[in-house]
């Protein structure tokens, strides 16, 4: 979450939109979901896998493991490329280049990095871009913080912020976005999130179950303080610099995107701003990196490697690096094509918890059957992008209730309830059990 797109660009841009209001709409059910990863982590490292595939390949077989992987490696290419456009959107202004100029760039140095040194590379560039997220962020909180204070003193800066664009409700209501949406946030977010490969990667790879928790720990502070409070700052910062007029976001501004941008050409010395704009790139490519590489294990480790019947370790490894350079590049032309990041993060995150979730609670479930799981794969995935073409177009509201319809979310409940149906509608099925297609992967 410490990155350009999630806390930078859109923890930023809700911030401004709903005022205190937005801390449930990032914040805090990622900070239940590093809850979640604390008190499951001894068990979830029990579990002798390496990704959430593997795991349901071991308990339903080749094939749901592979009908999984599919809609994993389709949500952290989604992730990487939106990670690409908010840096790109950033610093090409900045740098006086194009959006183009600056993804092509982006994708380029990553997909070098990311091939040469593998997964290893992955986590140490994590460690040197995660300084420079912490400066750039804190920098940028403490520019804004200053910008607004020279307007009046901070208690009163604190009772005459504008109302935010996307509420009628005051910028200091911790209930600005109301409870329908903060409910469905939830329900979007929050059990996909506890299934989200990038963090499991990490904490299989810890070296016992107290590092794992350590880890986990760490990440919940950083995300408390840079995903959380500074944005916070920075957001309603820009809230009284840039107030809406009647409820419309100021152009310079775009639909909030941008705030970054503005407060560093506004507020930063220029020559700060190079530096910035080198720390900028760096905690984009820490992000693009991470999805890069997840979406590569999907496709080669779930969905590639399953099928081959002679493999050597040295194989799969340059198999696994050529496929992160493909995902990187697949991750660049969607760059190319996204225009906000609020329906891309919902929708990404709402197939997590609508295709992933459900096979990953089946596996302890001990009468559960391989069809079910495979049913509820595709359902919830079909399901999810049908609601949501259904959604877009106002077909739903006709149905829905007044509250859900306003959130613009019901495509993730219906395709989540799809997904449920399925499941215990093929469990009513007799199945022959026997079959090699459905037989359990053996666990080395």
């Amino acid at each position: 979450m410490m990155s350009i797109s999630w806390s930078c660009v859109y923890g930023v841009q809700l911030c401004y939109w709903y005022g205190l209001g937005a801390a449930w709409l990032l914040v805090i059910p990622w900070l239940m979901a590093m809850a979640g990863f604390y008190l499951l982590a001894p068990r979830f490292r029990r579990l002798r896998a390496f990704s959430q595939p593997e795991m349901v390949g071991q308990r339903f077989g080749t094939r749901a493991r592979q009908f999984l992987a599919v809609p994993l490696a389709i949500v952290f290419l989604i992730w990487c490329g939106a990670e690409m456009y908010a840096a790109a959107i950033i610093l090409a202004p900045l740098l006086g280049t194009t959006k183009f100029f600056m993804l092509a760039l982006i994708a380029t140095v990553v997909s070098t990095y990311s091939y040469l040194g593998g997964f290893a590379a992955v986590v140490s560039t994590d460690k040197f871009q995660y300084f420079l997220a912490a400066f750039f962020i804190a920098t940028m909180a403490i520019f804004g913080g200053q910008a607004a204070l020279q307007h009046g003193a901070f208690t009163s800066l604190w009772a005459n912020l504008p109302t935010p664009p996307k509420t009628t409700a005051s910028a200091i209501s911790f209930f600005a976005a109301g409870p329908a949406l903060i409910v469905m946030t939830i329900v979007s977010y929050l059990p996909g999130w506890l299934v989200e490969t990038d963090v499991w990667i990490r904490l299989q790879a810890a070296r016992s179950d107290i590092k794992a928790r350590q880890g986990v720990a760490i990440a919940a502070t950083n995300s408390f303080i840079f995903v959380g409070v500074l944005p916070m700052i920075i957001g309603l910062s820009a809230l009284y610099l840039y107030p809406p007029v009647n409820g419309v976001i100021p152009p310079e501004i775009k639909d909030g995107s941008t705030i970054f941008v503005k407060l560093m050409q506004d507020y930063s010395p220029l020559g700060l701003n190079v530096f910035l704009g080198v720390g900028l790139a760096a905690v984009a490519m820490s992000t693009i990196d991470t999805c890069g590489n997840v979406a590569a294990l999907s496709t080669c480790y779930d969905l590639v490697t399953p099928s081959l019947r002679q493999k050597s370790p040295e194989q799969t490894l340059q198999l696994a690096r050529r496929m992160s350079v493909l995902a990187l590049i697949v991750a660049f032309g969607y760059s190319l094509c996204i225009e906000s990041l609020w329906d891309i993060f919902y929708l990404s995150s709402g197939i997590l918890t609508t295709t992933i979730f459900l096979p990953m609670i089946a596996i302890f479930l001990p009468n559960a059957k391989p069809q079910q799981v495979q049913a509820a794969i595709i359902t919830g995935f079909a399901g999810t992008l049908f609601f949501y073409f259904l959604e877009n177009r106002g077909y739903l509201k006709a149905f829905e209730p007044a509250w859900l319809a306003a959130t613009g979310l019901g495509y993730i409940l219906w395709g989540f309830l799809a997904s449920l149906l399925a499941f215990v509608i093929v469990g009513q099925f007799r199945f022959a059990v026997n079959s090699a297609q459905y037989a359990p992967e053996s666990v080395n």
